[in-house]
């Protein structure tokens, strides 16, 4: 039986009980009479003491993060040519994040991120993150899709709205991947980051297909990061060499400053790419500033070179301004030009207006 029902029985036998004390008053005295009602009231606050507590909820040592960041664009491109006009979206993404305290100083975590899509009916696209790790003062252990080293090296520059950001770096370099292993040690102001991703079905040596380290010096002060990564690439195309594939190695190093004063944020990234035969590299240099509590304009140039000389290279400049309205943190608009030059291929013009909205819960 639960409490309350308890509980209400009792209430009714205090209120009966002055009654079958009249019908039997040969037998009880008016004194009994009292002393028992107080022995009711006093079970009766026991109990409800008793009921209090057991509905007290028990501390959790879990804690549960639902997130996620909507950010429709819509613009065109080509404006020098045949325009497209478009819906897209600028790196949408929805998410959930959990701690676990493991007690001794060890804590559990996990995250799954995963793209939307909303120039494609809004569906769910492909995991962005998906990974378990635990943490201590041994340092950050996580198995799974994750964010490399390298982007200590994209970070400060990864400014703008939309999903080919940094310009130069999103040619080039990794973001995420799959089927990786990461480790990470704070030392102060210092952090030390190594990853390695072994993939299997990939071929190539029995080792690690992509390795990743690199030290970043982070204070209020100054952002100073400096990272290296091997890529081993299949260069067979088709299935006429998948039999004999030839592989080669893409060898980074890549450094960043930035640097506030204030209203205005200043940060370049530089990689030098060599791969193969082919040396290549890549230059962001941002610009930020707080025109108010609201506004605030963006500048970026960039220069990407895949070592090509020829109508098949990708090589570039581009130019990028942004004009930010942040009514709230939760949602900003946005108006973004960009100009991309290649220098074997037609110049490229896209201008377009977005939004975004914010959400996180913890719970």
């Amino acid at each position: 039986m639960k409490l309350s029902k308890v509980t209400a029985a009792m209430m009714m036998l205090s209120f009966t009980a002055p009654l079958f004390a009249a019908q039997a008053n040969d037998t009880a005295t008016n004194d009994e009479l009292r002393a028992e009602l107080q022995q009711i009231q006093q079970r009766l606050a026991t109990l409800e003491t008793q009921e209090s507590t057991a509905s007290t909820p028990v501390s959790s040592d879990t804690q549960f993060n639902f997130y996620g960041s909507l950010r429709p664009t819509f613009g065109v491109s080509n404006l020098n040519s045949d325009e497209d006009w478009d819906v897209g979206d600028a790196n949408s993404r929805i998410g959930f994040a959990a701690e676990h305290d493991l007690g001794n100083g060890l804590t559990a975590f996990a995250k799954g991120e995963f793209k939307v899509e909303i120039q494609n009916d809004g569906d769910f696209g492909d995991a962005r993150k998906a990974y378990v790790g635990i943490e201590g003062f041994f340092g950050r252990f996580a198995i799974g899709k994750q964010a490399v080293t390298q982007e200590i090296i994209s970070d400060p520059v990864d400014i703008f709205n939309r999903s080919g950001t940094p310009l130069a770096y999103d040619s080039a370099s990794p973001f995420r991947l799959n089927n990786l292993v990461t480790y990470r040690k704070e030392f102060g102001d210092i952090l030390f980051s190594a990853d390695g991703q072994f993939d299997g079905d990939k071929g190539g040596n029995s080792g690690s297909d992509f390795v990743n380290a690199g030290v970043r010096y982070k204070t209020d002060f100054i952002y100073v990061a400096v990272a290296y990564y091997n890529k081993e690439h299949n260069l067979c195309e088709n299935d006429s060499c998948a039999s004999n594939p030839t592989y080669v190695d893409e060898n980074t190093i890549g450094v960043t400053l930035a640097k506030s004063f204030n209203s205005l944020y200043l940060a370049a990234a530089y990689q030098d790419i060599d791969k193969g035969d082919v040396d290549g590299s890549t230059l962001d240099v941002v610009a930020s500033y707080d025109i108010n509590e609201s506004y605030k304009v963006k500048l970026g140039v960039s220069k990407y070179d895949d070592g090509g000389n020829d109508a098949t290279s990708n090589t570039y400049n581009a130019y990028n301004s942004t004009l930010e309205w942040h009514k709230t943190p939760t949602f900003s608009t946005f108006i973004e030009y960009q100009k991309t030059d290649y220098e074997y291929r037609d110049t490229n013009d896209q201008i377009m207006i977005g939004m975004r909205y914010n959400f996180d819960y913890t719970f």
